[in-house]
């Protein structure tokens, strides 16, 4: 009976360490540029950044740029610049509607480059 009940953990072990194996696998990094002023951008790039399949997100205020680390068989980059471009900005790839781009605060209209704070 203590065999059996080996046999089963060892097979269950082994099992998870090849799903996890494979779950990592299918991890990538990468990076956007994702246009933004101040905090108050980096908070909402961010929070707009994480969506199924995302496991960190950081976007940098200076070099404006974003970098993801997101599971390939849940989501894209692609996917990602639609999100931040839904919540008003612009990456290379794809443009905020204007629609989007005018609910930002004031501080936060990078396309005129007028930033009054940070």
């Amino acid at each position: 009976m203590k065999i059996i009940i080996m046999n089963i953990t060892l097979m269950l072990m082994f099992s998870f360490i090849q799903t996890t194996l494979v779950a990592q696998s299918n991890m990538k990094t990468d990076t956007m540029t994702v246009y933004g002023n101040c905090g108050e951008c980096k908070e909402r790039i961010e929070d707009a950044s994480y969506i199924k399949g995302v496991k960190h997100a950081e976007w940098n205020k200076t070099t404006k740029i974003l970098t993801v680390v997101f599971n390939t068989e849940k989501t894209s980059m692609d996917q990602v610049a639609i999100a931040v471009a839904n919540v008003g900005h612009d990456s290379k790839n794809h443009k905020a509607t204007d629609k989007a781009y005018k609910k930002l605060p004031h501080c936060c209209a990078y396309r005129t480059g007028v930033c009054v704070h940070e």
